[in-house]
């Protein structure tokens, strides 16, 4: 903790600023333990050893995390509110102090940034919370004799003791204590967003890949209502999964996503949800998506935790290897399609999948295609988070063409040569028509990859696409056509 002497006297007390929640629309303890583990998964197991191998507990983490994984001013979303009243004060000839329960290494940068005349944080040895830094505040800055904006119930000890109170995003309960402390108490606003944007933070429109459960039923010709129930269900556990697995994805790409010029816009990069709920939200997401999965069978709940270990893994690790992530990607795609089938308990033929792999693995190429054609287009060389160069963008261009020729090849294959045809179809010459379309398909997405044009995620680009729709359309007319 800093010492030092404020300078503003009875008239003009200095005004002292919480960091998390209040000034950062974030957590400094959680966003450096994430950048962490994104750095090296390997903390994931490490950071509980730690905190049990220290004496000094909470503090001590803190301090530790701090010197491993010191967080760059540019990636922290600041309030514009608080930032205002800060601004007021410094014009005001004012001091402005920062105070907060992250360690003091963490919060050092802020103190530049702002202009502040301290910070008293956390050390190593004290967690400075509540009626600890309640007790220091007043010890330097005598009883009323500063201002604290601050924005949790913890704080109520600290505006107890304050001259004026400022709350942060405060709940009307929390309004109403306040009130009673101080009662020309004021509140200023926060970034964190309403349900909406914590339902934006899931990103429902996701949920979209899911129907590919549906898939090995559609081919299959199921009839009957419960197997499409059971894939229902399935829908719903790896939606649910998928989502917790975003949520912490998120918070794993904080940094990169607070630089890119669209996802800085995400509700966690943005500050509409704070950190430490997107940690319980996505861990109950992803206990309630695989109880659901191991109600409906064994194997549906084997299949949904294989595609959470994947996507996790994904977030963790593979996304930021060479090609890997790539497969990764194409993975998760084709783990929907089997375990749409195991919940259906409908077979999946060597056909069935290899077409899907070849056609997902396409996708995969696609999508890091347009990120490094937006990447050169921005005259950068590298891509953030990624293992990617701008020069691999031609080098990519040809493995995504070739793999979604690849996947028409296998489906011409199949309507030759795979016995199933001839009982499923009556007319199955009529299934030839359908690889035009294929090839129409993947090829456009690969060429407007190659120029940028798809978007974030290739899938939802042609669900958005009307020559998408239209091609996909011609494809179920013919397979009608071919019954």
């Amino acid at each position: 903790m800093k010492a030092g002497n404020p300078k503003g006297g009875a008239d003009a007390p200095p005004l002292v600023v919480d960091l998390d929640g209040s000034l950062v629309n974030g957590d400094l303890l959680v966003e450096g333990a994430a950048k962490l583990i994104a750095g090296a998964p390997r903390h994931l197991f490490l950071l509980p050893c730690w905190l049990l191998a220290s004496a000094r507990g909470g503090p001590a983490l803190k301090r530790r995390i701090a010197q491993a994984a010191p967080l760059p001013l540019e990636t922290l979303s600041l309030n514009p509110a608080v930032l205002e009243e800060i601004d007021a004060a410094k014009a005001g000839g004012r001091e402005v102090w920062l105070a907060t329960a992250a360690d003091e290494l963490a919060a050092a940068p802020l103190v530049e940034r702002i202009g502040a005349a301290g910070c008293i944080a956390s050390d190593g040895r004290v967690n400075l919370a509540g009626s600890a830094r309640a007790a220091i505040l007043v010890e330097r800055f005598g009883q009323g004799g500063f201002d604290y904006i601050g924005n949790e119930r913890r704080d109520l000890k600290v505006w107890k003791r304050s001259r004026r109170a400022m709350g942060v995003g405060l709940s009307s309960v929390l309004k109403r204590k306040v009130l009673a402390l101080d009662s020309q108490a004021r509140f200023l606003p926060v970034a964190r967003g309403g349900p909406l944007d914590h339902l934006r933070a899931l990103r429902p429109h996701q949920w979209v890949k899911n129907l590919l459960v549906f898939m090995p039923l559609i081919a299959a010709h199921e009839a009957g209502a419960f197997p499409y129930l059971a894939a229902a269900g399935a829908f719903a556990a790896l939606s649910a999964c998928a989502s917790g697995g975003y949520l912490c994805n998120d918070l794993l790409d904080l940094p990169h996503d607070r630089r890119h010029p669209t996802k800085r816009h995400r509700p966690l990069a943005a500050g509409g949800m704070p950190p430490r709920r997107a940690i319980c939200l996505g861990a109950a997401l992803m206990v309630g998506g695989l109880a659901l999965a191991f109600w409906l069978s064994v194997g549906t709940g084997l299949c949904t935790l294989l595609y959470l270990a994947a996507s996790l893994a994904y977030s963790l690790l593979l996304k930021r290897k060479l090609f890997v992530d790539v497969i990764g990607l194409a993975a998760l795609y084709a783990s929907r399609v089997l375990t749409g089938g195991v919940v259906a308990e409908v077979p999946l033929s060597p056909w069935f999948l290899s077409f899907f792999l070849f056609a997902f693995l396409a996708l995969a190429v696609a999508k890091r295609q347009n990120e490094l054609r937006k990447l050169s287009g921005a005259g950068q060389s590298e891509s953030g988070g990624r293992a990617y160069l701008a020069q691999d963008l031609a080098a990519l261009a040809a493995i995504g063409a070739a793999s979604a020729m690849a996947s028409a090849l296998v489906f011409l294959l199949y309507v030759q040569q795979a016995p199933a045809v001839h009982y499923l179809y009556a007319q199955p010459q009529r299934l030839w028509l359908i690889f035009p379309l294929v090839i129409y398909l993947l090829g456009r997405m690969t060429l407007l990859a190659n120029r940028g044009e798809i978007g974030d995620d290739p899938v939802l680009f042609a669900l958005r696409d009307r020559a998408s729709w239209l091609a996909g359309l011609g494809i179920l007319a013919v397979f009608v056509a071919a019954l």
